[in-house]
């Protein structure tokens, strides 16, 4: 029987271009376009400024870009800085399979390796589907991976990182199998972070887009990595989530299912596990426009066993006090509570409103609690206001519109995002150049304008 490694080897070493249906090509120029502007929203956060200090502190000279400011360096330098500023925020992309953060490791691991060996937009389009494959087929068993301890981001990102940075680096089928079963050997990371409101939890997507590159070329130089990686009985299933069971789904459907048609995104910069229960209150809040001062409770149930909504993974119980921003966007109650008072999320609304003492107050206001019978979206949000009146909620109120994005709402989110940091041009030219990015020789055009 073919193993994991060998599976995922084959095929993401073996797609092309022409296998891509233009579907899947429009879903991998959204996910592009929604990271690079979700970097320019995470650019001031403290996180980003750390990782740009880091990688320049570390970097010699070489022919990726970093986004924030244009300079040039290694790739697996340059990753450093792209990498944590598309995902301090918390508003990049996630799949429901790996439970990952997909975009802000294969985007710019792909980006990077792209100017560093010269590959043209087309290979960047097909680089990055593998790599969303890839990585979430890699994490078939994230759920009990986490429930346990472990961040899925920080186990699969390095699969999704390799899978690009193999492709990039033109390694033969063994070669890849190879760096594939390397990443698995050095994967890893917690979730405490979250519990803690510390920072790591932000560069765990690029420490797995560094060990991508670095699995690759060790590869190519003769490594020779496990084969039952993912199966076997100190591998990557039975250490991290304790069980193989189930583990051959990562091979279901392999080249006639890609799995970037699954990516979801946020509207909201919150965990993705709350973006159903942000979407129900963002409904709530525009339906109901009552003073935030009259609530006097706020009930949110959400499915016991859900593959969407959920309340078990770390932080996302959390109440307060909140002494840093990274407390504030995994906390489900920390979104529902700013939603209803000011009427949005937004990273600036988040800075300003985070010692708020009426926001506090009305996070203590919340109580969260697990229902059996739902699942997906499913989930219910009752508001008390002081005279006894309900407002109440559902699923049903999810605008899922902009969790699957089109290519119209992607631009959208773009601009509102990425516009107040490049302006209104820069912003448009970065949009046409992602929409005709199969047409482009060298996708130093489309980085280079970002800074």
């Amino acid at each position: 029987m073919e193993t994991i490694v060998a599976g995922l080897a084959r095929y993401a070493q073996g797609l092309r271009f022409d296998h891509l249906s233009p579907d899947v090509i429009a879903k991998a120029k959204v996910c592009i376009l929604d990271v690079l502007g979700i970097a320019a929203g995470g650019f001031g956060s403290e996180n980003a400024k750390v990782a740009l200090r880091a990688a320049t502190s570390l970097s010699s000279a070489g022919k990726a870009t970093v986004w924030m400011t244009g300079e040039t360096m290694r790739a697996i330098d340059a990753v450093l800085p792209n990498s944590v500023a598309a995902h301090c925020i918390l508003q990049d992309d996630w799949l429901q399979v790996s439970h990952s953060h997909i975009g802000a490791a294969v985007v710019p691991t792909a980006l990077a390796m792209a100017e560093e060996t010269g590959c043209n937009g087309r290979d960047l389009i097909t680089a990055v589907v593998a790599g969303y494959d890839v990585e979430d087929r890699a994490g078939s068993l994230s759920v009990p991976a986490f429930t346990r301890g472990f961040r899925a981001s920080s186990v699969y990102s390095y699969f999704g990182a390799t899978a690009v940075a193999s492709r990039m680096l033109g390694l033969d089928e063994a070669q890849f199998a190879h760096a594939l079963g390397c990443a698995g050997s050095v994967c890893g990371g917690v979730l405490q972070p979250w519990n803690d409101g510390s920072m790591e939890w932000s560069f765990q997507e690029a420490f797995g887009s560094r060990a991508g590159i670095t699995a690759a070329t060790l590869a190519r130089e003769g490594l020779i990595g496990s084969r039952t990686v993912f199966e076997g009985t100190h591998g990557v299933n039975k250490s991290f989530s304790g069980t193989n069971e189930g583990e051959r789904a990562a091979l279901d459907r392999l080249g006639s299912h890609f799995h970037i048609l699954d990516t979801c995104f946020k509207r909201f910069p919150t965990g993705g596990a709350n973006q159903g229960s942000a979407a129900v209150a963002y409904a709530l809040r525009h339906k109901f426009p009552v003073d935030y001062r009259r609530i006097r409770r706020i009930g949110i149930e959400v499915p016991k066993t859900g593959s969407h909504e959920r309340m078990n993974y770390a932080g996302i119980g959390y109440a307060g006090p909140f002494d840093t921003v990274d407390q504030c966007l995994i906390s489900k109650i920390f979104a529902v509570a700013i939603i209803l008072k000011t009427g949005d999320m937004t990273i600036d609304l988040v800075r300003s409103e985070q010692r708020d003492a009426e926001l506090r107050s009305l996070c203590q206001r919340t109580q969260l609690s697990e229902a059996e019978g739902m699942n997906g979206w499913q989930l219910r949000m009752e508001v008390e206001l002081d005279d006894g009146t309900v407002l109440s909620g559902s699923g049903a109120d999810i605008d899922q519109n902009h969790l699957y994005l089109t290519w119209p709402l992607a631009t959208r989110k773009f601009h509102s995002v990425a516009g107040p940091v490049w302006g209104a041009a820069r912003c448009q030219r970065i949009v046409d150049l992602v929409d005709r990015l199969e047409e482009l020789d060298s996708v130093s055009t489309l980085v280079r304008g970002t800074p």
